[in-house]
């Protein structure tokens, strides 16, 4: 029996791999939840029916299931029972290298009542952990397409360890990755080398070598993967760290089947992954980066070939890699625009129940520095947090939210980073110090376009220097929260190492963190410990931080979205090499506040605190001439100390504490001033 019935969006209930029927249409079709219904336009697709509670006859079909029966809301289609079998058994060949412990009800619940079919792919998502399995359907019996039911008997054919060497042809492949510019940069390069072949081969340059570096889960392979599939090209690829952890006879062979796997005039692309395991030249690896070496020269010596090294870690790679001949040129995996990050977590939760609510934009807007592979793990959080709270049910924003708090990026993890909410309302007084902030940190991130316009480059560095206590700290969260940039302090002296080289290398550590997550604010407290004046004699720690530091607010490599904001209490102690424009070039003063500013402070402060009607905030701002807004602080936290206080001693009726005037008078006796000029500004005597 057939329908003939409209199409409709479904609810959120409804699954991405099933179709929605009211009771009244799978009452006339026969059929129960879980039995399979055919949906017939331009195309037919099959798939699994779950309840609709709505008063209309339609058929409720999710997007990509429209998609495959060539179909839109608001048109007709026919709806009839399957006619499929129930497949008796079904083998699938797993993707990559992994242990199925405990997979295989993950396996069964995935696929129960799911029509599969020979060549099909899907993943299965292990909830608790950030592991996707991801399968093909090698054989289907009798027949395929077929329904899986429960006497469907499932068998994984897991391969005897991943090759070391694989040659294919990934064409079709792609279909779901995310355009991005690194791949438009490495596609255009591959693609004009072989379909100019000719003419680079009468040129003498038939071949070419990239060495393409990023951080973990950026998408390296798979970049190159669908770069191949987008050219038609054959891919060959081998593991470094597979072929060094094998034995020394087999990896001159393993090396060898490399070249040989090349056949001659086919356009080819060799994945040589995992570089870093070569080590650096003087590292234990030799013998085999001298084996990779004689390899690489032997793949350039053919026509139509391009050759791309994945790394990490660039500065772990042999540098006779690194040269012409070679590797000729490098190209580093940028990090994910707010579109492209939106893109990517579209795809990747494309088969999953969402709420209406869900909004991809606004959630990828908050993933500065998030890779594909952390994209994923969040995508699994948010999916994970919705099972827990109601079994099967849809992703709501909320849990995006939470997942958020749970989930960090992968370059981050090895920084202190935070994501600061600090207000401009939580900052009182300093409003010169805002407008610097503004024009040298939220500008240049919010507005880039309009510096390019003019040809302008924006500020490159703040340095905050003031009395303790002014707020410059406070003014660089706040300034990094108001440009939804990744917030990397770091405190001076931690970068001093007695070792040689290694607080040098702290810092260019540091500043590739920054670029690989930017848009991102690097804070240094207590700038004037790292950066001191240099003297002619000086060969130690400081001075060597302080060239470091040169060389990375102005080298050859730009510091884009990066911002550099230092604070320090004596900037008279700093470097001038530091303070000079295309560096740290703006200094902007946190004086003591003045008296409406103090005013303001200490309204903020006590913003959550329950204060009696009879204490009068002006009247503390006159009398508290000197004090920073720390010492503000203190006082209102002395007074509310003081007000908890009578409220445990007091031997009446428990009562909620209030801070009265009586509190901060006292509070006041108890404090003063913490600097010297604070001091000096109320006319206190010297401790």
């Amino acid at each position: 029996m057939s329908v003939r019935v409209p199409v409709r969006e479904p609810p959120t209930s409804v699954p991405g791999d099933r179709v929605g029927l009211p009771e009244s249409l799978l009452a006339d079709l026969g059929v129960g939840l879980g039995d399979s219904v055919a949906v017939e336009d331009a195309h037919r697709v099959v798939a699994p029916v779950v309840a609709v509670d709505d008063g209309e006859r339609a058929v409720f079909l999710p997007e990509r299931l429209r998609r495959t029966a060539g179909v839109e809301p608001g048109e007709v289609a026919t709806v009839a029972v399957s006619d499929l079998p129930v497949a008796s058994s079904v083998t699938l060949r797993l993707r990559q290298s992994v242990d199925l412990a405990r997979s295989e009800d993950a396996i069964r619940r995935r696929l129960d009542r799911r029509v599969v079919a020979v060549g099909d792919e899907f993943d299965v998502t292990r909830l608790g952990g950030a592991l996707t399995l991801r399968f093909a359907v090698r054989d289907v019996t009798p027949s395929s397409p077929a329904v899986v039911g429960d006497e469907t008997e499932i068998t994984v054919a897991a391969d005897d360890g991943k090759p070391a060497v694989v040659a294919e042809h990934p064409g079709g492949a792609g279909d779901e990755f995310v355009s991005t510019a690194t791949f438009e940069r490495l596609r255009d390069a591959v693609a004009t080398r072989f379909d100019a072949a000719d003419t680079f081969e009468s040129a003498g340059y038939p071949t070419l070598g990239l060495l393409l570096h990023g951080p973990r889960g950026s998408g390296k392979t798979t970049l190159v993967e669908t770069v191949a599939a987008a050219t038609g090209a054959t891919l060959v690829r081998a593991s470094a760290a597979r072929i060094r952890g094998e034995r020394a006879g087999d990896r001159a062979d393993r090396l060898d089947r490399v070249v040989e796997t090349v056949q001659e005039s086919e356009a080819t692309v060799v994945l040589l992954d995992d570089l870093e395991a070569l080590g650096t030249d003087d590292g234990g690896g030799s013998a085999l980066a001298d084996r990779f070496r004689a390899t690489i020269d032997e793949l350039r010596a053919g026509d139509r070939t391009v050759v791309i090294g994945a790394t990490t870690d660039p500065s772990g790679v042999p540098s006779a890699l690194r040269r012409g001949g070679r590797f000729d040129r490098e190209i580093g995996v940028e990090p994910l625009t707010p579109a492209e990050r939106r893109d990517a977590l579209e795809t990747l939760c494309e088969g999953a129940p969402l709420a209406m609510d869900v909004d991809f934009e606004s959630v990828a807007s908050r993933l500065n520095g998030y890779v594909f592979a952390d994209l994923a793990v969040l995508a699994d959080a948010a999916l994970e947090r919705a099972v827990r709270r109601d079994g099967r049910t849809a992703i709501r924003m909320a849990d995006f939210d939470a997942a958020l708090d749970d989930v960090e990026p992968t370059g981050l993890r090895e920084v202190t980073v935070e994501f600061p909410a600090v207000g401009w309302d939580e900052v009182g007084g300093l409003e010169e110090a805002k407008r610097e902030l503004v024009r040298a940190v939220y500008w240049p991130l919010e507005y880039a376009d309009r510096f390019a316009e003019l040809g302008i480059d924006p500020p490159s560095g703040v340095l905050l220097y003031g009395p303790p206590g002014t707020g410059k700290t406070l003014l660089a969260r706040a300034a990094a929260s108001l440009s939804d940039a990744n917030f990397i302090p770091v405190n001076g002296p931690e970068l001093l190492d007695k070792y040689v080289g290694a607080s040098e290398q702290a810092v260019r550590d540091l500043f590739a963190t920054a670029r690989e997550n930017a848009p991102a604010v690097v804070f240094f407290d207590e700038v004037d410990a790292v950066s001191p004046k240099r003297r002619g004699d000086d060969t130690g720690a400081g001075e060597r931080v302080v060239s470091q530091l040169l060389t990375e607010l102005d080298g050859l490599e730009p510091l884009t979205d990066v911002v550099v904001i230092a604070a320090t209490n004596r900037p008279d102690s700093i470097d001038e090499a530091l303070l000079r424009p295309g560096r740290i070039e703006k200094m902007v003063e946190t004086p003591l506040p003045d008296r409406d500013a103090r005013r303001e402070i200490l309204g903020i402060h006590a913003r959550e605190t329950p204060v009696a009607s009879g204490v009068d905030f002006d009247s503390l701002a006159d009398r508290t001439g000197g004090y920073s807004g720390g010492d503000l602080a203190a006082l209102v936290r002395e007074a509310g100390l003081l007000a908890i206080e009578d409220a445990i001693v007091d031997d009446g009726p428990p009562v909620e504490p209030t801070v009265g005037r009586d509190h901060f008078e006292r509070a006041l006796a108890e404090t003063s001033p913490s600097t010297r000029d604070g001091r000096d500004d109320a006319g206190l005597p010297d401790e």
